[in-house]
């Protein structure tokens, strides 16, 4: 894991992700992997391309908050049965849920783009907000809890 990151370039690689092919969840695993080196290999992309809208459509959580959660889970995750690790996973992907919810109210997909046309720009922007406000917390866990600095 590296000792410090960037938060502009981040949120500007988030960005370009999301603008040019990449959905929510892949986006916000491949530029937390990348800038942190996390170590997830490229089939995590594929396993988080199913999560947005709300896990296939489905009317759950952000694919967002899902793929910022998949990266929290990589750093403070457990593989072995029993390990008490899970408690200090849930604290802090509870927080970034949490610090989600401040902002937007929700972190529940079709609450969050409601009032959007799905296909329709603005609801791309919008949810950019919400890809930054999930690199941010985890940005800020990471600094507190690993010592990442953040730029």
């Amino acid at each position: 894991m590296v000792k410090e990151v960037y938060l502009d370039k981040m949120l500007e690689d988030a960005t370009e992700n999301f603008t040019t092919g990449f959905m929510c969840s892949e986006s916000v695993l491949e530029v937390l992997n990348r800038h942190y080196e996390l170590g997830i290999g490229e089939e995590a992309i594929a396993l988080s391309t199913g999560f947005p809208y709300g896990f296939g459509n489905g009317g759950n959580v952000c694919g967002a908050v899902a793929g910022a959660t998949m990266c929290l889970g990589k750093v403070f995750g457990r593989t072995v049965k029993g390990d008490p690790a899970f408690k200090k996973c849930i604290d802090v992907v509870r927080e970034l849920n949490d610090d989600v919810a401040k902002v937007y109210k929700t972190s529940i997909c079709p609450e969050l783009i409601r009032d959007y046309d799905f296909y329709e720009p603005d609801r791309k922007t919008f949810c950019t907000g919400i890809l930054h406000e999930c690199i941010r917390s985890f940005a800020k866990i990471m600094e507190r809890e690993c010592g990442v600095d953040v730029k």
